[in-house]
C-alpha cells in the first residue's frame, strides 16, 4: 500500500523522481508545467512549503506582476489541473514502476511525495508490460462480454533477466539504478514489443471479472499534412486512452493492442471485430494556429455511427500538450461517464428486459438509471436486481456498491423499507467496507461509503471518502457534484458551489436534483428569483424535497397559493414530513443556521414544524 513519509524520503530520491517526471512525455513538451512542478517541489525541499500560494506561483511560473489577482485570472488553477492529471497519467504509463510518486492534492499547490511500498517492481513490471492482462496497470473492470485475450510476456528468460536487474537494484542501492535503468527499459523495450499479437478467442467468455462493453481506440491518422505532427497525433491517441480508462464502466484495450492493429482495416483482417463491442476512431487536422480533432464512435457489430463530435484548439509548440490532454478528457467524459454516449446506447439494448433477465453489467445500467430519476419503482427494481447480481457475481465490487446505496436509500429517501433491515444504513457501510475491499482502486464503493457516513452524521468521513473517489477519477462529474453537495450543506459554500457547477459544465445533462443544492444556495443569500429558477428546473416530483425548497421560497417571498399546493405535496409524499423535518435535516449534516432559514421559509408557507431539535446547535 502506498503511504506518505514525505519527511523520511531522501532529498535525493525526490530529486531524482522529479527528474524522471519532468522527463516524461506529459512534461517534456509544455514549459510551463515543467516550471510549475520543478519549482513546488523544490520550493518544499526548501522548507518554504508556506510560500507555495497561487500569488507566488503566478509571478515564479507565470511572470505576473504584483497586481496578480488569482480571483480574475485563474492561469494558476487551471495549470494546477491539468499537471494533476500529468502526474496521474505518468503514473498509470511511463511511472508505473517509480518506487518514488509526487502529487499535488487538491484544494492547495504544495506537493506530497509517497513512497510504494510492500510491491514487488517485477510484478509492476509485469502489468506495465501488457495492460491489457486482468490486474494490469490501467485495466478497467469489463463485462461478460467476448473479449480479445491479452498478449503475454516473452519466455522465462527474459523474465529471469529482469528479476536478476531488479535484484541488483536492491543489492547496490540507489547508485545502482542508474548504471541498472538504461539496460532495464531496453529489456522492456524488447518484451513491449517481442510479445506475439493477441489471438481472437471466437464465442469465448472473458473471466467472471469481466464486464461491460470493450472498447477499441483506433490510432488517429494525421491529416496536418506534416509528418512532423505525427508525434502529436500518436500522443493524442495515449491520452484518449489513459482518460477512458479512469471509467471503470467500460473496458478499455491498452495502447499497446491499439497500435498493434492500427486501423479497422487490420483488426477485420485479423478477426477481433466480433470480439468487441465499440471502435473510436479519428483524426487530427491543422489549419494556421488552429488543431481540429474529429472522433467517431462506431458499433462493432453492426458498423453503425452511434456518435461523432470535432474538437478545436488553438495550437502553438508551447501549449500542444495541454489543449492535446484537455481534448482528450472531453472525448473520454462524453462516451464514458455515467449516462454518456455508451451508457445511453447499452440501455437502450436493455430497457425491456425485466430485472430478473439482468446481467450484473445492464443491472448496473438499470442502477444508473435509477440514479438519475430518484423514484420508488426504479429503487425496487435496482434493488431486486442488485441483490440477484451479488449472489451470481459475487467479486462485482460495483454491484456490492450499488446495492450498499440502495439499502441506504431506504433510510435517505424513504424507499421501499424492508422489515428484514431495520438499519438500512448499517447494512448499506458494511456493503460498502466488502465492495471496498474487493476493489480498492474503484471510485464507486468510496461513493457508497462516503454516503452512509454521512446519514451517519460524520460529514468529514464522508467528504474525505468523496475525496478519495475524486482522486480515483478525476473525470467523473457525479464524483464532483457529490462532493460540491456536501460542502455546501456544511456551509463551505465557496468549495461546494463551484464544485457543482463545473460538474454541470463537464456534463449538462446531469441529474437535475442537483439543482437542489442550487436553489438553497440563493435562498440563503437572500436571491428568492435565483432560487426559484433553480428550483422550477428540477424535474422530480415524487422527491419530497423538490416541494421542500419551492415551499420554503414561496413562503419565504409571500406567495400564498402555490406555497400552500406544495405543502400539499410534502404531505402526500411524506405525511409525518413536518414532525421530523428539524431532525432530518440534521441527520443531513445541513449547516444550522441553514436549517433555521428553511424552517422559517416551510413555517411561513404554512406547514407545521415541530420545535424540537435533535442537537442544541440552531436553537
Amino acid at each position: 500500500m502506498p503511504n506518505t513519509s514525505d519527511e523520511s524520503i531522501p532529498p535525493k530520491l525526490i530529486e531524482d523522481a522529479l527528474e524522471r517526471v519532468l522527463a516524461s512525455r506529459g512534461f517534456r513538451g509544455s514549459t510551463r508545467k515543467r516550471r510549475f512542478l520543478k519549482f513546488v517541489v523544490e520550493e518544499t525541499q526548501a522548507g518554504h512549503a508556506d510560500r507555495i500560494k497561487a500569488f507566488t506561483i503566478a509571478m515564479d511560473v507565470f511572470d505576473r506582476d504584483a497586481n496578480f489577482d488569482p480571483l480574475l485570472d485563474p492561469v494558476v488553477r487551471i495549470q494546477a489541473g491539468r499537471i494533476r492529471r500529468c502526474l496521474e497519467q505518468y503514473y498509470l504509463t511511463e511511472g508505473a514502476l517509480d518506487r518514488i510518486q509526487i502529487t499535488i492534492p487538491k484544494g492547495g499547490y504544495v506537493p506530497r511525495f509517497i513512497v510504494k511500498q510492500g510491491a514487488d517492481p517485477l510484478e509492476n513490471a509485469d502489468a506495465f508490460a501488457d495492460p491489457e492482462l486482468p490486474g494490469a496497470v490501467g485495466a478497467s473492470t469489463v463485462s461478460t462480454r467476448p473479449g480479445v485475450t491479452g498478449s503475454s510476456m516473452p519466455g522465462n528468460a527474459s523474465k529471469r533477466s529482469l528479476r536478476a536487474m531488479v535484484a541488483a537494484v536492491k543489492r547496490h542501492g540507489v547508485a545502482a539504478g542508474g548504471i541498472v535503468v538504461a539496460v532495464l527499459l531496453s529489456l522492456l523495450a524488447v518484451v513491449w514489443f517481442s510479445a506475439p499479437a493477441p489471438q481472437p478467442v471466437k464465442g469465448e467468455k472473458l473471466a467472471a471479472n469481466v464486464r461491460g462493453p470493450a472498447l477499441m481506440v483506433l490510432p488517429l491518422t494525421n491529416g496536418t499534412g506534416s509528418t512532423a505532427q505525427d508525434v502529436f497525433v500518436e500522443g493524442f491517441t495515449e491520452d484518449l486512452i489513459g482518460a477512458l480508462i479512469r471509467f471503470r464502466n467500460v473496458f478499455v484495450f491498452g495502447a499497446r493492442t491499439t497500435f498493434r492493429y492500427g486501423s479497422e482495416t487490420a483488426l477485420r483482417k485479423a478477426g477481433v471485430d466480433t470480439n468487441i463491442d465499440y471502435v473510436l476512431k479519428g483524426s487530427v487536422s491543422q489549419a494556421g494556429d488552429q488543431i481540429q480533432i474529429n472522433v467517431a464512435l462506431i458499433d462493432a457489430h453492426d458498423q453503425r455511427y452511434v456518435w461523432s463530435n470535432g474538437y478545436r484548439g488553438t495550437f502553438n509548440s508551447s501549449n500542444m500538450i495541454d489543449v492535446r490532454q484537455d481534448i482528450a478528457v472531453q472525448v473520454a467524459r462524453t462516451l464514458a461517464q455515467s449516462n454518456g454516449v455508451i451508457d445511453k446506447e447499452e440501455m437502450r439494448a436493455t430497457a425491456t428486459l425485466s430485472p430478473t433477465a439482468l446481467s450484473s453489467y445492464e443491472c448496473m445500467l438499470r442502477t444508473r438509471r435509477y440514479w438519475r430519476q430518484l423514484n420508488a419503482d426504479l429503487h425496487g427494481q435496482a434493488r431486486t436486481c442488485l441483490e440477484r447480481s451479488v449472489q451470481t457475481d459475487p467479486l462485482y465490487a460495483d454491484a456490492w456498491a450499488a446495492l450498499a446505496i440502495a439499502y441506504i436509500d431506504e433510510a435517505r429517501l424513504g424507499f421501499n423499507p424492508a422489515r428484514s433491515r431495520p438499519d438500512p444504513i448499517a447494512s448499506g457501510l458494511q456493503l460498502a467496507e466488502h465492495a471496498a475491499t474487493l476493489a480498492p482502486d474503484s471510485p464507486l464503493p468510496q461513493k457508497a461509503l462516503a454516503l452512509a457516513y454521512w446519514l451517519r452524521r460524520e460529514p468529514d468521513r464522508s467528504i474525505a471518502s468523496y475525496e478519495k473517489a475524486l482522486a480515483l477519477n478525476p473525470n467523473d462529474s457525479d464524483i464532483l457534484a457529490d462532493l460540491g453537495r456536501s460542502y455546501s450543506l456544511i456551509g463551505e459554500w465557496d468549495k461546494g458551489i463551484p464544485l457543482i457547477r463545473e460538474a454541470f459544465a463537464r456534463n449538462p445533462a446531469h441529474p437535475d436534483w442537483y439543482r437542489i443544492t442550487f436553489a438553497v444556495y440563493h435562498y440563503v443569500h437572500g436571491r428568492y428569483d435565483e432560487a426559484l429558477a433553480e428550483a422550477r428546473r428540477v424535474d422530480q416530483p415524487n422527491l419530497v424535497y423538490t416541494h421542500v425548497v419551492l415551499a420554503m421560497i414561496y413562503g419565504q417571498t409571500g406567495r400564498g397559493a402555490d406555497a400552500a399546493y406544495e405543502v400539499g405535496e410534502i404531505l402526500r409524499l411524506e405525511p409525518e414530513f413536518g414532525a421530523k423535518a428539524i431532525p432530518e435535516f440534521e441527520r443531513r449534516n445541513i449547516n444550522p443556521s441553514t436549517i433555521a432559514m428553511i424552517v422559517d421559509g416551510l413555517q411561513k408557507a404554512g406547514l407545521a414544524i415541530a420545535p424540537q431539535w435533535a442537537s442544541t446547535d440552531g436553537r
